[in-house]
Order: structure tokens, then C-alpha cells, then sequence
């Protein structure tokens, strides 16, 4: 069974709108859809903007329904020379704003684990990237970092990019692939780019947030159509 997860209902109510056989399973204020899509088990739930609302949501996911594979949807500020509509699958994810540097660690990198990075399913993303072949999108394989920040400022963008490597820098990805990890799930982020992480961004984010949910929907719906 497939979990998907996105920060914001309008990039969640696409898929429960397709959903068959659906039920809710509410938790506190969790709403846990369960149903069919394409005729396979899906399980999705909107979790707020922000890791902790991701990650309590990841947890709460795993335990209730075992999902084999976690997809995370949305926006996120892309790196140059990407641009605005373009897919970003995650190969890795790193909270870029996790710094326990005075303690002897890496910057980004989370007590408990030997890396700041935490690796993506190999498969997932493969067939993933199969879809967005198939679909005819542009996209890229990268890191994405994710912070409890709205990168606005180009100075920032730049930084993250040039510490972690990152293409993209989203809320969400790292927090829910960490508690991925340590379950023992698999995970993948598919992010529609809103904007560079430049002075416009908010602005550029709620104007085209609509679009890129569209779109990473139908990625998602085909997706679970041919693997899930």
C-alpha cells in the first residue's frame, strides 16, 4: 500500500476526490483517508505545513496502516537554472536548519544517524522517474532540503545549495524521510518547483501553488496506476 502525505489540502483533495471505497480514520485532528486508487490501496493524509506536523503525521501513518512506501507532495523553492513547473524527485533529503555543530556533528545532520542525508527508495524514485518520462515533464534527481523556514531571500537559497547540494528546499521531506528511516519504511518526495527562494517567492508560491498540486497529482495517480 501506498501513504501519500501532502502539507495543504489542495495538495491532497485531488486524490481523495478519486478515491473508491473510501473511509477516514481520525486521530486528534488527523484525518487519515483510506481507499482505492486506480483499484490499488492508497492511504492519504493532509499534515499541516512544517516538520512536526509532517513527521507526527508520518508516525501516525506507519503505525496505523503499514504503508510499504511514503510519497510526500507538493511545491518547493527550486534552485537555479530550475524554473517554475518543473519536477523535483528526491534522491536524498537533509533538514538544512538541524545544526548540532557544537556537539561534534555535521551541520544538518540528526542525533542518531551517521549522515545528514537520508537516502530516498532506489525504486520508488526509479519508477517515479519512469512516469515523468512517460508524462513528458521536465525534471530532476536531486537532495532536497527542508527546514522549518519559508526560504525567501536568494542569499539563503544559495547557502543551503552550496552546504547540502540541494536542488530544491521544501518544510516537509526530511522530517517525514527521517521517521521513514528509523520505521523501516520507504520513502520519496515529488515536489512541483513554485519558485528560486528569491524575494518573490511568497508571492510566486500562493500563485502557482494550484498548478504544481495539479500536476503532482496526476504524477501520484499514475504512479499508484502502475506500481502502487
Amino acid at each position: 500500500m501506498t501513504g501519500i502525505i501532502g502539507a495543504m489540502e489542495i495538495e491532497t483533495d485531488g486524490l481523495i476526490r478519486i478515491m473508491t471505497d473510501s473511509f477516514v480514520k481520525s486521530v486528534g485532528s488527523y484525518n487519515f483517508v483510506k481507499g482505492k486508487i486506480c483499484g490499488k490501496e492508497a492511504v492519504v493524509c493532509r499534515c499541516g505545513i512544517g516538520k512536526v506536523f509532517s513527521s507526527t503525521a508520518a508516525v501516525l501513518m506507519i503505525a496505523l496502516f503499514e504503508p510499504e512506501t511514503i510519497i510526500n507532495l507538493g511545491v518547493a523553492g527550486g534552485a537555479k537554472p530550475l524554473k517554475q513547473g518543473d519536477i523535483v524527485v528526491s534522491e536524498r533529503t537533509v533538514q538544512h536548519d538541524y545544526d548540532a555543530t557544537a556537539d561534534g556533528l555535521e551541520k544538518g545532520r540528526v542525533h542518531g544517524f551517521e549522515s545528514p542525508f537520508f537516502d530516498c527508495d532506489r525504486a520508488a524514485v526509479g519508477q517515479l522517474c519512469e512516469v515523468l518520462e512517460r508524462l513528458g515533464y521536465k525534471y530532476k534527481v536531486g537532495t532536497i532540503a527542508s527546514g522549518d523556514c519559508f526560504v525567501s531571500d536568494r542569499n539563503k537559497a544559495a547557502d543551503i545549495s552550496r552546504v547540502f547540494g540541494a536542488i530544491a528546499y521544501d518544510m516537509e521531506s526530511a522530517a517525514i524521510n527521517q521517521v521513514c528511516a528509523f520505521q523501516g519504511t520507504g520513502f520519496v518526495s515529488v515536489r512541483a518547483i513554485s519558485d528560486n527562494g528569491d524575494d518573490g517567492a511568497v508571492k510566486s508560491f500562493y500563485e502557482f501553488v494550484s498548478e504544481a498540486s495539479a500536476k503532482a497529482i496526476e504524477v501520484i495517480k499514475e504512479y499508484i496506476a502502475s506500481f502502487g
